[in-house]
């Protein structure tokens, strides 16, 4: 009998259900677009319920500001952000983003996914 199992791995998409999900950005970000093309995206952190309780400690009416992150993207990312508006999917984003910024498919599909997944952990997109 054993005490102790191992969580199975959860199930990784292929390649090409990969590229079928359709981005959304999360309602709890705000971004704004600067005169050289820049975006600045700004969005609240996360805070584990033990972190909040010793927060909640050192506030006088016990409750923290809400900490907020800021996230400064380039032209590139600003192109890719633009692009997600919950109806493209990635495949489509890939496409579009080789054919304006020189890239073959290939290097797009990389950069473009890796982009994608980094807003996904912080919480910025939704994959649908």
């Amino acid at each position: 009998m054993r005490l102790f199992k191992k969580k199975p791995l959860p199930v990784q998409p292929t390649r090409t259900e990969a590229l079928r999900c359709v981005p959304q950005k999360a309602g709890t970000a705000t971004w704004e677009v600067s005169e050289n093309g820049d975006t600045l995206i700004e969005y609240p952190l996360n805070i584990r319920p033990f972190f909040l309780q010793i927060a909640n400690r050192f506030y006088k009416n016990g409750v923290p500001p809400t900490p907020t992150k800021k996230l400064q993207l380039d032209h590139l990312g600003s192109m890719v952000w633009q692009m997600v508006d919950g109806e493209k999917n990635v495949g489509m984003i890939v496409k579009e983003f080789s054919g304006s910024s020189g890239l073959t498919l290939q290097e797009a599909e990389i950069s473009v996914t890796a982009f994608l997944r980094q807003l996904g952990r912080r919480g910025l997109i939704l994959m649908r």
